[in-house]
C-alpha cells in the first residue's frame, strides 16, 4: 500500500476534530445555495478468525478485510462519489458515479455502482449483521456494474429500473462485444412506520453473458461465474466458485421479505437463476436463499427503516444485537452425456453478537457451522466451524 495513503489512515486517530471537520463547504457564487460540499470518509475493517473440525486445510489467522478511502461532491441537485478499496494490498474500484436528484423522492445515477437486486446484494459492508453477506447473496446477488439507474420512491412504494453493461466494462480488456442488462425492483410496505414495517418485494434481471473474448469465427464468447466465500474474510480460497460457458443469456430474479416490530427484525430472500446457452448445449438452473431474524438486546430499542434505500438503519451508539441466520446454496443442476453442470452445494448456521459502540465504531462476533455438499471446490463434502471477530471503523 502507498505510504502516503497508509499515513492519512492512520492520522483519522490521531487528528484532533478530525470527524467534525471532514466536510467542507466551498461557496462559488453570491447565492447562498451556490456552494459545493465535499466530504472525505472511508472504514477500516480488522478480522480475525478460527477454523475447526475442517478435512482442508484452513488458514486461521488474521486480516484487514475492508480498507476504503471515500470522496463526495454535492452541488445543488447534483452528487458525485468516488470510491476505493484498498484490501489485500490492492487497488479496487468501488463506487463512481453521479447522481442528478429529480426532487426529494427520485433520482438517476450514471456511473459504476451495485445493481439493485435484491436487498442483502447492496447492503453497506460496514453495519452487516454478519461478516459476510449470505452464500446465496454472494453467488446469486450481482455485484457493481457500469451503468444507469432511475428510483422513484414514496412512504409505502419504491420502484427502481437500470440499464447495465457486463463485468469487463471498466477494464475493457476482452475483445468481442460488451454484454448487457436489464434489471427492475419494485417493493411495498403496507405498514410504513418506524417501529412495524412489512416491506414486500421482488427483483428482475435479464442479462447476456460477460464477453470472454472471441471465438474461433470471431464471434464473442460468453460466460457466467457464480462464487461465494466460506463466509470469511480471513479464507481467501473460494468453496464456491463455478463457471458456465457457451452463454446465450441468464434470468435471475430475487424476492424479499424484511418486517420488524419494536427491537426484532426478520429479514429473507429467495433466489432464482435459469441459464440459456448456444445450441447443442443445456441450459443451466440453480437456486438459493436465506433468512435471519435478530434482537436488539440492549440500548437502541426499535428498528428503523431508510425509505431511500428500503434498508434498515444502523441502531444507534451503545446498544448489542444478537441475529440468527440460516442460507443454503445450491449450484448443483444436472450430469449429462456431455458435461456436468454441478458446481456445489453449501448451507450454514451462523450466529452474531453486534456491539455498535457509536456511529464510527462497532465490534462483531460470529458463530458458524458451514455444511459443504459434493461437487464444492474444496473437493471434500465437509463440516466446518469457524469462529470470527471484527473491529469495524467507519470515519
Amino acid at each position: 500500500m502507498n505510504k502516503k495513503i497508509l499515513l492519512y489512515i492512520l492520522s483519522l486517530f490521531f487528528v484532533d476534530d478530525f470527524i467534525n471537520s471532514q466536510t467542507l463547504e466551498i461557496k462559488t457564487g453570491p447565492d447562498n445555495e451556490d456552494k459545493v460540499k465535499v466530504t472525505m470518509g472511508g472504514r477500516i475493517a480488522f478480522d480475525g478468525a478460527l477454523y475447526f473440525d475442517d478435512k482442508t486445510t484452513l488458514g486461521n489467522g488474521m486480516t484487514i478485510s475492508d480498507v476504503r478511502l471515500t470522496t463526495k461532491m454535492q452541488y445543488k441537485k447534483w452528487d458525485a462519489k468516488i470510491d476505493f478499496g484498498f484490501a489485500d494490498k490492492k487497488v479496487n474500484t468501488k463506487d463512481i458515479h453521479l447522481i442528478y436528484n429529480i426532487n426529494e423522492n427520485s433520482w438517476v445515477k450514471l456511473g459504476y455502482a451495485g445493481e439493485q437486486l435484491g436487498l442483502e446484494n447492496w447492503e453497506s459492508t460496514a453495519w452487516q449483521k454478519f461478516m459476510t453477506p449470505a452464500s446465496s447473496s454472494q453467488v446469486f446477488g450481482s455485484g457493481r456494474q457500469l451503468g444507469l439507474t432511475y428510483v422513484k420512491w414514496n412512504k409505502r412504494i419504491y420502484v427502481s429500473g437500470g440499464f447495465y453493461s457486463d463485468n469487463d466494462a471498466l477494464s475493457n480488456s476482452k475483445e468481442g462485444n460488451q454484454g448487457y442488462a436489464c434489471v427492475s425492483k419494485f417493493s411495498y410496505d403496507p405498514l410504513s412506520s418506524n417501529g412495524n414495517i412489512l416491506h414486500l418485494g421482488i427483483s428482475g434481471e435479464y442479462r447476456t453473458g460477460n464477453r470472454d473474448g472471441l471465438d474461433d469465427n470471431n464471434k464473442t464468447k460468453r460466460i457466467m461465474n457464480y462464487s461465494g466465500d466460506l463466509i470469511t474474510k480471513v479464507e481467501k480460497k473460494k468453496p464456491l466458485d463455478f463457471t458456465i460457458t457457451n452463454v446465450k443469456d441468464q434470468y435471475r430474479f430475487v424476492t424479499e421479505l424484511l418486517a420488524t416490530t419494536g427491537p426484532i427484525f426478520l429479514l429473507g430472500e429467495y433466489y432464482n437463476l435459469h441459464v440459456n446457452r448456444k445450441k447443442y448445449y443445456h441450459s443451466y438452473n440453480a437456486g438459493g436463499f436465506y433468512i435471519q431474524s435478530g434482537v436488539l438486546i440492549f440500548g437502541d430499542k426499535t428498528y428503523r427503516y431508510n425509505l431511500g434505500d428500503r434498508r434498515l438503519k444502523r441502531p444507534d451508539g451503545k446498544t448489542l444485537e444478537m441475529a440468527v441466520r440460516y442460507d443454503h446454496t445450491d449450484l448443483n443442476d444436472g450430469v449429462y452425456q456431455t458435461e456436468i453442470l454441478k458446481g456445489g452445494r453449501m448451507s450454514d448456521v451462523s450466529v452474531a453478537l453486534n456491539y455498535y459502540v457509536n456511529k464510527y465504531i462497532g465490534f462483531k462476533l460470529n458463530y458458524s457451522n458451514v455444511n459443504l455438499g459434493v461437487y464444492n471446490n474444496y473437493g471434500n463434502k465437509e463440516n466446518i466451524n469457524l469462529i470470527q471477530g471484527r473491529v469495524i471503523v467507519v470515519f
